[in-house]
């Protein structure tokens, strides 16, 4: 993962992890076991392994995983839910060699990365079948209508932190928009939906997300201003909620070219 500071980031944001994002249901995690056995995938690396919520019930369904991160905090947490093969290190230089695995996962961790393409020539390079990663590709109108838009709370919470003088993330889209972006500026080889449902969500539960300092976009603001911002939020988007389709899809690379050269 990129930099220095990231994974100490990712260490401070490990203790809250867990209970700020959603679990993966069971028929997703049993469509992503179904799907690597079809290639014969019986050793699994996970890059951005993180907390071990995924390894661990991928574990239980019969895959051998080995996790990697850059996070110290983040693989303490996974350590404690009895993941044994765990190696820190980076997406980008993965310390293994050549075909070391049959393949590797990522789960929702690619939007993060500053080089994707860069980690998946890595992860093709260590396994034998290539690289898979679960994302969120846009399908149709009813894909989350709040991310990205003017009551999104987490743009609601950025605005204000940058009224009151500090550097935040700029663009109109959150994760799912760089995951869609990625996907068409690194066409995968397969792009297989193995989840689509609907799911009605409060629309403030983004807010407690940031409030409990769960992003590390928002580590370096006091508490008592990052408390103000998402007050000013909620008042914003009050009780309401929001239903939208939800699909995930297994995308799959075998070979990664490099990135075009620009003049």
């Amino acid at each position: 993962m990129p930099g220095r500071e990231v994974p100490k980031e990712f260490d401070q944001i490990s203790a809250v992890y867990d209970a700020t994002r959603d679990p993966l249901d069971g028929p997703t995690l049993d469509a992503i076991v179904d799907r690597l056995k079809a290639q014969t995938a019986a050793t699994l690396l996970e890059v951005g392994v993180g907390t071990g919520r995924i390894a661990a019930p991928l574990g239980k369904r019969g895959l051998r995983v080995t996790g990697v991160d850059a996070s110290r905090g983040m693989l303490g947490r996974a350590r404690e839910k009895g993941i044994a093969r765990l190696v820190r290190g980076s997406a980008y230089a993965l310390p293994f060699r050549d075909a070391a695995f049959d393949a590797a996962l990522f789960v929702h961790v690619l939007h993060l990365l500053e080089d994707p393409r860069a980690a998946l020539r890595e992860a093709c390079r260590v396994t034998r079948t290539g690289a898979v990663a679960l994302v969120r590709p846009s399908r149709g109108e009813r894909r989350d209508p709040v991310e990205g838009s003017e009551d999104d709370p987490r743009r609601i919470v950025y605005d204000y932190l940058r009224k009151e003088g500090y550097p935040m993330p700029t663009g109109t889209g959150g994760p799912r928009a760089r995951e869609a972006q990625l996907l068409r500026e690194i066409p995968p080889d397969r792009l297989e939906v193995v989840s689509d449902r609907e799911v009605t969500e409060r629309v403030a539960r983004r807010i407690d997300m940031l409030e409990q300092r769960a992003s590390r976009h928002v580590l370096h603001v006091p508490p008592e201003v990052l408390r103000r911002a998402a007050a000013e939020a909620r008042t914003r988007v009050g009780n309401r909620t929001v239903t939208y389709r939800r699909v995930e899809a297994l995308a799959t690379w075998t070979h990664v070219p490099p990135a075009p050269v620009t003049a």
